[in-house]
């Protein structure tokens, strides 16, 4: 999958859309195309903020951030953030954490049992 979408010109890439969305127009009644159409809204939303949140991910480990919105960009026109690059990664970060509550848990646990 890592060739998928093909490198494609936008222009083409929207025509294969309304091609394909006029193709499906004649062999639906209203109410299955509404259904398919929110089918196809969901898959693409779906994508959307699963990738936008990966972004955040990327961008924070990698340790810059750019943010046009903040106030030095207004200042300045620096837009680059100075946070810090991640030194573990979150899926570290996450089992550390549960580590460290699973073990808290075993504490209280003992606690209860003396």
């Amino acid at each position: 999958m890592r060739n998928f979408p093909p490198n494609v010109d936008p222009k083409i890439s929207t025509l294969s859309a309304v091609v394909i969305g006029f193709a499906l127009i004649d062999h639906f009644t209203a109410g299955e195309q509404n259904a398919l159409g929110n089918w196809f809204i969901t898959v693409g939303q779906i994508l959307e903020n699963n990738s936008a949140f990966q972004q955040v991910i990327e961008s924070r480990i990698q340790g810059s951030t750019i943010n046009i919105n903040s106030q030095k960009y207004k200042e300045t026109g620096e837009p680059y953030m100075d946070n810090e690059a991640w030194t573990e990664s979150p899926a570290d970060k996450q089992f550390n954490d549960l580590k460290k509550t699973v073990e808290i848990m075993r504490e209280e646990l003992d606690k209860l049992k003396k």
